[in-house]
């Protein structure tokens, strides 16, 4: 919390007048000539005159008070500043008047002669906006300790690589290393720390190890020592559903299909981004959760209320992985679903595979599947499974309506 600033020059030339005549009793009782003529008067006049002076000029801070207070803050010869910070500290100072030193400044390796000149001619406005990017600057976090620390320097350090216009989201998983999926569930990993980065926008897999190396180097001089950190991508838990629904009328299988997987993806998906078919990033749909789980009666409300469905009868989770190309192979489906699925040969097991853990397949008491849940650092992936849609026949009334 910020100091409350007194406000020193709160009394004018009279008050400080009227101040002094009303202790004149008190103090010498035996001075009964307060007219102005009288030298004592006229010596508490001018005491008065000066009090209003120097109360005015102690409520007052110079450029100089500026200059001493910036070189305090950041070093005399502005060692503190990084080159990138010396040429925003220059800008601030020199103001309007950047545009035409700015060539020059952008390709000076030594600055600091710059700065001195700068700061000599710079106005009050100037001074005050760099004292205040110098202060905003030695407010950042540099000691990541929490796991709020982590998550915040990393931020600041993937929008410093990808850009401020990038939206990213991160997630530090203390006591985890997510790089060795074979450690993720034995052992003692107390110094471990792993920060998942979920850049809003898909990258290449040489922009990625990029973005994690930057951040990693980022982070390893402000950890508290033996701390290991490891930077990845983000964990997904992968689902492929299929589902009975009875379509609108007029609407085509095509149509409706990939209306449902753009539901699906809006919905549920973990990015903070979309792609739209001009190829420009749109915003604003939320982000699903790290760890929350997933519940069926939430496809089930998603996929009724999606344009060109009627109603829906059932939605039935068929694969699920770690990995989204592996949703088609038959190792990674479900297995048996009582009342829903159960086809000789590859539905003998209930659950899904041993790698991912049954135990986070949630049932009723009747069996069948109500929940799916996800571990701390886990996102989700939904996608539709097109040849497992069941259309249900609409039935016509003897007038020739539907029914």
């Amino acid at each position: 919390m910020n100091a409350m600033m007194p406000h020193l020059d709160d009394r004018t030339y009279d008050d400080l007048l009227r101040e002094g005549f009303s202790l004149l009793p008190s103090v010498a009782p035996e001075w009964t000539n307060h007219n102005p003529s009288d030298p004592g008067i006229t010596l508490i006049e001018l005491l008065a005159y000066f009090t209003e002076m120097l109360v005015y000029r102690l409520g007052r801070v110079t450029p100089a008070s500026k200059l001493r207070f910036l070189k305090l803050l950041k070093g005399a010869n502005w060692e503190g500043l990084t080159w990138a910070n010396k040429l925003e500290f220059l800008k601030l100072l020199m103001g309007a008047g950047w545009e035409g030193w700015r060539t020059l400044a952008e390709t000076q390796s030594d600055l600091e002669q710059q700065i001195d000149c700068a700061v000599a001619n710079a106005g009050p406005g100037e001074l005050d906006a760099a004292i205040d990017h110098v202060i905003r600057n030695l407010m950042r976090n540099e000691c990541a300790v929490t796991a709020r620390d982590f998550e915040q320097i990393a931020h600041e350090a993937a929008r410093d690589h990808l850009g401020a216009e990038w939206p990213i989201r991160t997630l530090c998983v203390p006591s985890v290393n997510l790089e060795n999926t074979s450690t993720m569930r034995n052992g003692d990993y107390r110094a471990h720390v792993s920060i998942v980065i979920v850049p809003g926008r898909k990258l290449t897999d040489e922009a990625a190890a990029s973005l994690h190396e930057k951040v990693r180097s980022h982070l390893l001089p402000r950890c508290l020592l033996t701390t290991r950190v490891h930077v990845v991508a983000p964990v997904y838990l992968c689902l492929a559903i299929g589902l009975k629904l009875a379509p609108a009328p007029g609407q085509s299988m095509q149509q409706l299909s990939n209306t449902l997987m753009d539901t699906l993806q809006r919905r549920f998906d973990s990015e903070t981004g979309h792609e739209t078919q001009g190829g420009k990033p749109t915003y604003g749909s939320p982000s699903w959760p790290f760890g929350r789980p997933l519940h069926i009666s939430e496809l089930i409300e998603a996929i009724d209320a999606t344009a060109g469905v009627d109603y829906v009868s059932d939605v039935t989770i068929l694969q699920m992985s770690s990995n989204e190309q592996n949703l088609a192979l038959p190792e990674f489906a479900l297995g048996l679903q009582v009342g829903i699925r159960s086809t000789i040969g590859v539905d003998t097991l209930l659950g899904g595979s041993r790698s991912l853990g049954s135990e986070r397949l949630l049932r009723n008491d009747e069996g069948r599947l109500v929940s799916i849940l996800l571990k701390p650092w886990e996102l989700l992936r939904v996608s539709l499974a097109a040849e497992n849609i069941t259309i249900i026949p609409t039935r016509k009334k003897s007038g020739g309506d539907d029914e």
